[in-house]
């Protein structure tokens, strides 16, 4: 059995349409689907200005979803070593403060009652938690603060961090923005091409219909087809003690593998009868003519049976 293969992102979609109207406008009057395409009310040209009009929108989506996660790098490599100086900071603040760590919430830290320090996950968030710790590092002018020691240890220059964060912010935004236009452009380049795409669907069901002897011609429409393969599942049956399973269907030439310890009896047919043939423990057995429909008993008094077969 075959089926279309039907691409599923927009440039596929759009090359097998493209591709699908150049072979009906080279065939013209001796195309198949003439008489299919009047009685669907299908337009090719105008499809064809549409989908025009959908890869223009798709090339503004892709620029702008480019720019969008262009800013989002620089934004994360701003922010970077900003939250690493905070995070360090506040946890020398912590190590300082430790026999009142709540002491840290003077410096703008967020910190539960077991001591964990929880920070915001938003650019502008992060940026303001910064600066709060700055603004309380830089209020002390009569005396040193205590953070000093950490910051000139580190090589910290919190002015710097401050216009970097101002950065990341602006570029937090603008990545905001950029997104929210990359989104406008692929709904509208969904809406111009959704006619083409209908009609593709449409037009390649109705050479499957046509071409059902021979579904690669529909390769000339640019359409890809493949042959459906049919995934064999096996199956396994437990037998009890003395147990008989009738009835099991299966293709003349596979075969049948005892997984257990115990010998077991296959029967020609739906029922327990007639002389079985013997299937040996860890052993399989090939299924000939007149075994497309077995059944089988576990002889044993001691220990259940289990077999394996593909059923039809």
């Amino acid at each position: 059995m075959s089926h279309i293969k039907y691409p599923t992102d927009f440039t596929g979609q759009t090359t097998l349409f493209l591709a699908m109207k150049k072979k009906i406008d080279a065939d013209g009057a001796d195309s198949p689907l003439l008489g299919m395409l009047a009685q669907n009310k299908i337009v090719l040209a105008k499809d064809a200005i549409k989908c025009g009009k959908a890869m223009n929108n798709n090339i503004l989506f892709l620029e702008a979803k480019s720019n969008s996660e262009s800013l989002i790098q620089k934004r994360k490599t701003l922010m970077k070593p900003i939250m690493k100086h905070l995070r360090g900071s506040f946890q020398f603040l912590k190590k300082l403060y430790a026999t009142n760590f709540k002491n840290l919430c003077d410096w703008g830290g967020d910190i539960t009652t077991s001591g964990k320090i929880k920070y915001p996950s938003g650019t502008q968030e992060r940026v303001n938690l910064f600066m709060t710790m700055k603004a309380k590092n830089d209020s002390y002018t009569t005396s040193p603060s205590p953070l000093l020691p950490y910051l000139t240890e580190n090589d910290i220059d919190l002015e710097i961090d401050a216009t970097n964060g101002a950065t990341a912010i602006t570029k937090d935004l603008n990545a905001t923005s950029a997104k929210a236009n990359s989104e406008v452009y692929r709904q509208r380049r969904d809406k111009c091409f959704a006619k083409s795409l209908a009609d593709t669907n449409k037009i390649g069901a109705f050479l499957m219909t046509l071409f059902t002897e021979n579904t690669k011609a529909l390769c000339e429409y640019g359409f890809e087809i493949v042959d459906t393969v049919k995934i064999a599942k096996e199956r396994i049956i437990e037998l009890g003690k003395q147990e008989s399973r009738l009835a099991f269907r299966a293709k003349v030439g596979s075969s049948i593998s005892n997984l257990g310890t115990k010998d077991l009896n296959v029967y020609k047919g739906k029922l327990i009868m007639g002389i079985p043939l013997l299937l040996k423990a860890g052993n399989d057995l090939i299924l000939t003519k007149g075994y497309s429909i077995f059944s089988v008993n576990n002889p044993s008094t001691t220990d259940t049976g289990t077999f394996l077969f593909i059923p039809l």
